[in-house]
């Protein structure tokens, strides 16, 4: 019984590793923090309503997709605003079947700062760990930086027009 106790307590343990390496494909050297519902590699009774972002600090969203396990983008309605704000809630259309969905952000912080990241998550009753079925090609793939947002300037709001 001890055995079969430990080995779980192995096997959690060994998930939660990967699990908590994967989460971290953000890209940041500022002090802001992130949180995110749903969590990372979270496998969910049903499809979210929502997808909410908090960060620490007032932040600006400069980018905001969700993805299939086969990559195709899911039209989410994100539109840039140059409004910093430290909670983002974002109302999710009916997502389209998929093993699991992927979604990428992209924020410049108070310093002007890129932070950008991913998280994975599952949805219904036979939903498995999105982690469990990435593949190490996939895997590559998701974790390729977005040049796109390197330059923060480029986000700077159009003056009003008169």
């Amino acid at each position: 019984m001890l055995a079969l106790l430990a080995g779980t307590l192995f096997l959690v343990w060994g998930a939660g590793a990967f699990a908590q390496h994967y989460s971290h494909t953000y890209r940041y050297t500022g002090d802001v923090e992130i949180d995110h519902i749903p969590d990372h590699d979270e496998i969910l009774p049903q499809l979210p309503d929502n997808l909410i972002l908090r960060f620490s600090a007032g932040v600006t969203l400069v980018k905001l997709t969700v993805k299939t396990a086969e990559a195709k983008v899911v039209n989410i309605n994100f539109r840039y605003n140059p409004t910093a704000n430290r909670v983002f809630i974002w109302p999710l259309p009916a997502l389209p079947e998929s093993d699991y969905y992927v979604v990428d952000w992209g924020v410049i912080d108070p310093e002007r700062k890129l932070m950008s990241g991913q998280f994975l998550f599952s949805a219904g009753p036979d939903a498995q760990l999105p982690s469990s079925l990435v593949t190490e090609e996939d895997e590559e793939h998701i974790m390729v930086p977005d040049y796109r947002l390197v330059d923060p300037s480029s986000y700077r709001a159009a003056p009003p027009r008169n």
